[in-house]
């Protein structure tokens, strides 16, 4: 069992980790002169930082068209997180799996008491056959849960966005973490149900994020949105959990020709169209949004593909987040565009 002081790992997405789980983008012109702190691609590894965490998600067809997702993180802690305690150091991996058709969903983790060191460059995690591996221009995914097992590639298409400008982001009073994001990658693979295999295809998300946190928690919304034509979007707002009290909220959109676009705090609008209570935590999460940035004349409804695609329990982190996919229907300066996204949703609480 991982110690005890591991507890608050993935709070973000994730992201989880989600509490930050961002990913760093190549910015522009502008971005470079205001100087980057992100080093690509020696950064693409691991650091000697208190917390670390590589986020995926993807969205799946197979070749009877039929439907899946997934969200797939691995959490590296290392011992100056707690004052050099080597006790305290461990990873630990955390996957959701959607089956759209049969509106399957299914979580799982492992973890690792193994002492995680600083690797430039890539990164090569393998936890009891779950693996993640990359370079910042290849990715290969596998992992299995109940009857389902997948091995996947995936090949970043965009390159690399650095949120916030530098890449440094504002989480309020838990700190500044390194964030970076691969917005658009091509998944494909193979799928096994009940040991019968079929081939996949589709799109994923890459995030990366890494710093020095303070203990004090803040919830967040967090969306990863990728637009069918050929442009991206992550945004995130941040906010206190006792009262909901709003920290911070900021956002990147990535055009189609790769053009990045900053967005500050008071650009995102998301109202919540509904809402569904977890038998298993009871806690009420916002369902089904409508989301405006005024800055990129951008209405978007995003509908969740299952309700129920909360991460309800862990032995070692919150006591539960939600973290789905979600379609996309809308207009983008007044073009009408649909798509696809996941949703995570941190540090809500049963009333």
């Amino acid at each position: 069992m991982l110690p005890s002081g591991l507890a608050w790992a993935p709070v973000m997405g994730i992201g989880l980790v989600l509490l930050l789980l961002s990913e760093v983008a190549c910015g522009s012109g502008t971005d470079a002169e205001q100087g980057l702190l992100i080093n690509l691609p020696a950064d693409e590894g691991a650091h000697p930082a208190g917390i670390e965490w590589w986020y995926f998600n993807g969205h799946l067809t197979d070749d009877a068209d039929r439907d899946y997702s997934f969200h797939f993180v691995t959490f590296q802690i290392s011992s100056n997180q707690y004052g050099n305690d080597i006790s305290q150091a461990g990873q630990l991996m955390q996957l959701s799996w959607g089956d759209h058709r049969k509106q399957v969903f299914l979580t799982g983790e492992k973890v690792s008491l193994d002492i995680p060191e600083a690797t430039p460059g890539s990164f090569d995690v393998d936890l009891g056959g779950w693996l993640m591996s990359g370079d910042g221009e290849e990715y290969a995914l596998a992992f299995d849960i109940g009857p389902y097992s997948a091995t996947l590639s995936a090949l970043s298409l965009k390159p690399a966005v650095l949120h916030q400008r530098t890449g440094l982001v504002d989480l309020g009073p838990a700190g500044d973490t390194f964030y970076y994001t691969r917005p658009r990658l091509e998944v494909s693979g193979t799928l096994a149900i009940d040991g019968i295999p079929r081939p996949v295809a589709g799109t994923g998300w890459m995030d990366h994020q890494w710093g020095e946190f303070v203990s004090r928690q803040v919830g967040w919304d967090w969306m990863s949105l990728q637009l069918d034509d050929g442009s991206e979007l992550m945004a995130v707002l941040v906010w206190d959990p006792e009262g909901r009290q709003p920290f911070t909220s900021y956002g990147t959109f990535i055009a189609m020709d790769g053009a990045v676009r900053h967005l500050e705090d008071g650009d995102i609008i998301l109202k919540p169209t509904g809402s569904w209570t977890s038998p298993a935590t009871n806690v009420a999460y916002p369902m089904g949004w409508e989301l405006n940035v005024e800055p990129l004349a951008l209405d978007l409804t995003l509908t969740p593909a299952q309700l129920g695609a909360e991460y309800p329990r862990s032995r070692y982190g919150p006591p539960g987040y939600w973290e789905g996919a979600v379609s996309l229907e809308g207009a983008v300066d007044g073009a009408p565009v649909t798509g696809k996204g996941f949703v995570e949703l941190v540090g809500y609480r049963s009333e």
